[in-house]
């Protein structure tokens, strides 16, 4: 098929990253693919290095601009595109605008919900979804079930660690604590900080807590920092493209997030053997069994998650048997459920199901 993947935003995050990761499945599946990204896309390049086409349209009006949705269909029509993969809302809402002025020929138009907000969703030819509670939404929106399949984000495992070293922290007397992931409320990354406060005062061991990531959050969580004299305990390290790099200086993950649909994140732990600490958001309790995978914390109530936070960290320090066998459970996880390997046996069937 000639299939075209579309996504119009701006930034670096988690529905880009699995942008991505679809651009490079389909064309593994022997797909013609072509990207259509947002003009000042910084991940283009990342999908040209693929060896798939890329065409950049500017996108000013949101979802009501008639320009945009004119581009769409010439590039269509150039094509001869057979299907689109649509992620995020203003993609799915300019592309379907601009199949339905392409009456030669029948175009699918398939929709990747990255988050709750299915609303635009609704109503294309198939919705692919990215957890069990986003697909249950598109459901009671009208979706036919038939239409609509929950297919998990994955990840290129080609640069995995296949031997995961022994780990034990009682072993060590700095222990580094990362986050990472765009630095805005729903990351929640406070929590992070206040918990490396509350262990900085009860543990004799050295804490350093890493944040990977740039967003409207960070001078709140550099004031925090500062309130709390923790200055020399925490690293702002902006936008970072070597996520091996990263895990790396590690030695434990922290996943703070109120609202997280997926996380990819947690897979890139997965994949480089790090521990992981989350809260149980939708996406995460997917992804972890608490205590086999990883520990996952409640989320509520939230003004003391710092302290659940806190005593995980404890617990893996306690128990390093435990974290060798959460970190080996976890890439068997990760190879069967959230590898390529996984997304295109998922897509092939699903996709299959709508041509």
């Amino acid at each position: 098929m000639k299939i075209v993947n579309i996504i119009l935003t701006s930034q670096n995050g988690g529905a880009e990253q699995v942008f991505i990761d679809y651009s490079a499945v389909l064309r593994k599946l022997g797909h013609d693919v072509l990207a259509i990204v947002k003009s000042d896309a910084p991940y283009a390049d990342s999908v040209s290095d693929l060896g798939v086409k890329v065409e950049k349209i500017k996108n000013s009006l949101g979802h009501h601009d008639f320009f945009a949705a004119k581009k769409i269909q010439k590039i269509l029509e150039e094509f001869n595109a057979d299907a689109v993969f649509a992620h995020v809302g203003r993609s799915m809402v300019l592309t379907r605008k601009a199949i339905k002025k392409i009456t030669n020929k029948k175009i699918l138009l398939v929709a990747i919900n990255h988050s709750m907000n299915v609303k635009r969703s609704i109503g294309s030819d198939l919705i692919l979804s990215v957890n069990k509670e986003i697909f249950y939404k598109t459901v009671q929106l009208g979706q036919p079930e038939n239409k609509s399949f929950v297919i998990p984000n994955a990840i290129d495992l080609t640069d995995a660690i296949m031997v995961a070293p022994k780990i034990n922290l009682q072993k060590k007397e700095t222990i580094v604590i990362g986050v990472i992931g765009r630095l805005d409320k729903s990351k929640a990354f406070r929590y992070a900080i206040k918990s490396l406060a509350q262990l900085s005062k009860i543990s004799d061991k050295n804490f350093i807590l890493k944040i990977a990531g740039s967003g409207p959050k960070e001078p709140f969580l550099r004031k925090l920092t500062k309130e709390l004299n923790l200055e020399k305990k925490v690293e702002f390290l902006g936008w970072i493209k070597n996520k091996k790099e990263f895990f790396e200086s590690i030695d434990i993950l922290c996943v703070t997030s109120q609202r997280e649909t997926f996380g990819v994140v947690l897979l890139e732990a997965m994949k480089f053997r790090k521990p992981i600490i989350s809260t149980d958001a939708d996406g995460p309790k997917e992804i972890l069994r608490n205590g086999i995978d990883g520990l996952l914390v409640n989320l509520e109530p939230l003004d003391s998650l710092e302290n659940r936070i806190t005593s995980a960290v404890l617990k893996m320090i306690d128990e390093p048997e435990l974290v060798n066998s959460m970190i080996e459970n976890s890439f068997v996880r990760l190879k069967e459920k959230f590898s390529y390997e996984a997304l295109e046996a998922r897509m092939k069937e699903v996709v299959g199901k709508a041509v």
